[in-house]
C-alpha cells in the first residue's frame, strides 16, 4: 500500500445533467369561478339571530382587545407624567 503513487483525477469534459423541475400551473381564479348569481332571498328568523350573535361576537372581542392593549399602555403612560 506504501508502494502506490497517487494518481490525478482527469477534470470532467463536460458539465453535469441540468436539473429541470417540473412546473405546476395553479389557476387562482378557480375557486371564483363557480360563483353563480342567484335570485336574493329573505333571510329567516334563525339565519338573523346566527348574524345577530356574530355581531355582538365581533364586537366584543373588540372591546376585549381594545381593553388589553390599554392596560398594556397603561404603566407607560403612568411614569411620563
Amino acid at each position: 500500500m506504501a508502494n502506490r503513487k497517487a494518481t490525478a483525477v482527469a477534470p470532467r469534459s463536460r458539465s453535469a445533467p441540468k436539473v429541470v423541475a417540473p412546473t405546476n400551473k395553479v389557476n387562482v381564479a378557480l375557486p371564483f369561478s363557480r360563483l353563480t348569481v342567484e335570485e336574493p332571498t329573505t333571510l329567516t328568523a334563525g339565519e338573523l339571530i346566527s348574524l345577530a350573535g356574530l355581531v355582538v361576537s365581533v364586537i366584543g372581542f373588540s372591546i376585549v382587545i381594545w381593553q388589553f392593549t390599554r392596560a398594556a399602555n397603561a404603566p407607560e403612560a403612568g411614569q411620563a407624567g
